[in-house]
């Protein structure tokens, strides 16, 4: 009976197969590549109608080692159903061309002519092709896809890859003057993030993608491949029409963000400001749009979805939310002055996100910031910086002006209701620069800069860092971390005050865990020392190895005199002797003696474990050494103050009317008509200028960048006004 009842399930699956192809066959066309007619090309002889299944847009072929039907198919893991799959891709499909239209299908297009062809890895034995997705096209004519069984089971690597042949579908059909981003390295690592980005618009809740790597690279470069599948937030501040416009209107050997530029008429200043609109709604997450672009506070908005997430992180999984801030360095020998450092420093378009906490006793909690860029590191060093407030559910409260100079003084107040005050800083480079693929970080421009806060302290600073996780544990004797339960350290090891030690580790013999370091796990003995902001989640470590700057290692494995720093992210690897792993590094296993501060490639020269040494060209730094301000350097202009003038919202006249530009780089004018008199002031109370004029009144650019107070008295009535110099 039961061979009766496959047989007949395996008749009916292959009348389905045949009457569904003779329907869809009157649709559209199948291409047939003639690489498949051609020997010792990868599909020769492989391929067959009777391994096919095809719907109105899609067809899909199979090898032979999963036979006729593949539902049914040994080993079970390469089972899939071809009907779920094209209806998936059809589903997709009605979204990404019926919907939003992103590439034509009309009768006379290549896209309106032939299926998207989809051939199935794995299927063809142990020898034969073999992976688990991605997408193209076939000889100039039409998009495929090349998918494993494992990766057809939703919709989420579906719409991915089927992005990726739509991109290739632009270049066919849609942009044919070489745009479309086609063989030009530095934009290759658009494809990845605008796919991740398409498949959001079709699936809103995988707007959450590898928001972990996210915030562990943000600062790095827009382009960077460290991140090229994380980076598809900016893209919901583009919205999807321009998204789409930089597919069809860029031009040969053109990087996004000149089409972009173009596009929009803007200067490099001006792309720089539009980009920090864009990073300023990262703290708190503030693309309250939904997956048609349209206004949104609900359960579907990206903004929602990606803030649930990140608070299922904190509280489920906190060791992944690796760099979600950044940590500043404590300027020696001051109280209130903080420097970033290398490895957290921004580089092109890239961000810091730092927490600012209230010192302010009083209802009133004025921050003042003084801000200075370190521009000798290199001739593009720009900023752009300015604060966010944050409401008690998480939500945007209001933003501040944008600043842009090196070096400005900068104040705002956290108001009634609202929860949190961050200073948002992004890396504005006065020259774009298209980065090849894998440049590697000695040759990536940074952007270091140095703070002096006050009535605040940055993230790191405050008295309940890190509370929620120093739960069920106690501080340590040996230097006052804190040590979670299950967790064994020995009285000899120390751990510093702001360092944590949870997820049953053991530590023993001399070991060292200082700065903000986090050990989540794992075995450490002899004289590791683990330091700065490293993250170190299971693993062995021993001998003297050294362990800093913002190392995210997992399940590693190190003896020796290795040192792993920077922003090296490491899975599952192996390191002995000397070697030395850092700048955006993402090394296998090595012992060989070495310095190794890239990804390897041909763009950069290296290989896996070359055994380089630091005066290797690849690892030269194109950013110029410096040296910290003094003090004096970074002082305040006057004494900043908690209290906020009050008044400054009465202006009763229309401030665009009568005083112009605002903010202002050169010079602002103010106009009015008979006499006034006038004073200038910083919010800290501080008179600047002071005098009386007729009708019309300039102040020039003499004065740093900020906030200033303009008061106006006329006809014995007061007017006050917010004015900002850029």
């Amino acid at each position: 009976m039961r061979q009766n009842q496959s047989c007949m399930k395996n008749k009916l699956f292959t009348f389905l197969l045949v009457c569904c192809s003779a329907f869809a066959w009157s649709q559209k066309a199948v291409f047939k590549p003639a690489e498949w007619s051609r020997a010792g090309t990868p599909y020769y002889g492989l391929l067959s109608d009777t391994r096919s299944y095809q719907s109105a847009n899609f067809v899909i072929f199979w090898g032979d080692a999963v036979g006729t039907d593949p539902t049914t198919a040994n080993p079970s893991d390469r089972r899939f159903n071809p009907k779920s799959v094209c209806d998936t891709l059809e589903y997709i499909y009605k979204r990404f061309i019926g919907e939003l239209k992103f590439v034509s299908d009309a009768p006379t297009t290549n896209f309106g002519k032939y299926k998207i062809i989809i051939v199935m890895l794995g299927t063809f034995g142990a020898n034969g092709p073999q992976g688990f997705a991605f997408g193209g096209q076939y000889e100039g004519v039409i998009g495929a896809m090349w998918v494993d069984p494992a990766a057809v089971k939703d919709g989420g690597a579906l719409s991915h890859e089927f992005t990726h042949t739509l991109q290739n579908m632009i270049g066919i059909q849609e942009n044919k003057v070489g745009g479309g981003f086609v063989g030009y390295d530095p934009a290759g690592f658009f494809y990845e993030g605008h796919a991740n980005y398409m498949r959001s618009l079709v699936y809103p809740k995988m707007a959450v993608t590898d928001i972990p790597r996210w915030f562990g690279t943000r600062h790095f470069h827009w382009s960077s491949t460290r991140h090229h599948y994380a980076n598809f937030r900016l893209l919901f501040h583009l919205g999807y029409a321009m998204t789409t416009r930089l597919w069809k209107e860029s031009v040969r050997n053109e990087h996004p963000f000149v089409t972009l530029r173009r596009l929009k008429g803007f200067t490099q200043s001006q792309l720089n400001d539009y980009l920090y609109e864009y990073a300023r709604r990262e703290p708190t997450t503030d693309y309250a749009i939904d997956k048609n672009d349209n206004p949104s506070i609900g359960a579907n908005s990206y903004g929602v979805i990606l803030r649930v997430e990140e608070n299922r992180l904190k509280t489920q999984e906190p060791y992944y939310l690796w760099k979600q801030y950044t940590i500043l360095n404590k300027v020696e020998g001051a109280t209130d002055s903080y420097a970033v450092s290398d490895d957290f420093a921004p580089q092109d378009y890239g961000m810091n996100v730092i927490p600012l906490y209230s010192t302010c006793t009083g209802s009133s909690k004025q921050v003042t910031v003084k801000f200075k860029g370190h521009s000798e590191v290199n001739t593009t060093a720009g900023w752009r910086y300015g604060f966010v407030t944050s409401k008690v559910d998480g939500t945007i409260s209001r933003y501040s002006p944008t600043h842009s100079a090196n070096e400005s003084e900068i104040s705002f107040d956290l108001q009634t209701g609202e929860l949190q005050m961050f200073l948002v800083v992004m890396g504005a480079p006065s020259t774009h620069t298209s980065y090849v693929w894998e440049p590697g970080w000695p040759k990536i421009k940074r952007y270091p800069y140095e703070l002096r806060i006050a009535n605040a302290v940055p993230e790191g600073y405050h008295t309940n860092f890190r509370s929620a996780f120093k739960v069920s544990g106690k501080a340590h004797t040996n230097g006052g971390g804190w040590i979670v339960n299950g967790s064994t350290v020995a009285a000899t090891v120390y751990v510093g005050p702001k360092a944590i030690v949870r997820g049953n580790a053991n530590l023993s013999g001399n070991v060292k865990i200082d700065g903000t370091a986090w050990i989540d796990g794992g075995t450490y003995k002899d004289n590791v020392i683990i330091k700065d902001n490293a993250l170190v989640r299971r693993g062995t470590y021993s001998g003297d190895v050294q362990v800093g700057g913002n190392a995210v290692l997992f399940d590693c494995v190190a003896n020796g005199q290795t040192i792993l720093k920077g922003n090296t992210l490491i899975f599952g690897s192996d390191f002995s002797n000397n070697v030395i792993i850092g700048g955006d590094a993402e090394p296998i296993s090595c012992s060989t003696d070495g310095v190794y501060l890239q990804f390897p490639h041909g763009n950069n020269g290296r290989k896996d474990c070359d055994g380089k040494p630091l005066a290797d060209p690849s690892n030269t730094d194109v950013n110029a050494s410096y040296i910290g301000f003094k003090n004096s350097a970074i002082d305040f202009s006057g004494t900043p103050s908690c209290s906020v003038i009050t008044g400054l919202d009465e202006t009763t006249e229309s401030i665009s009317d009568v005083i112009f530009p605002n903010p202002f780089i050169q010079e602002v004018n103010y106009r009015t008509p008979g006499k006034f008199e006038y004073s200038l002031w910083t919010p800290q109370g501080q008179e600047i200028i002071s005098g009386k004029a007729v009708d019309n009144l300039s102040i020039g650019a003499s004065h740093q960048s900020g906030l200033y107070i303009l008061k106006i008295k006329k006809e014995s009535a007061d007017i006050i006004y917010k004015i900002f110099k850029r």
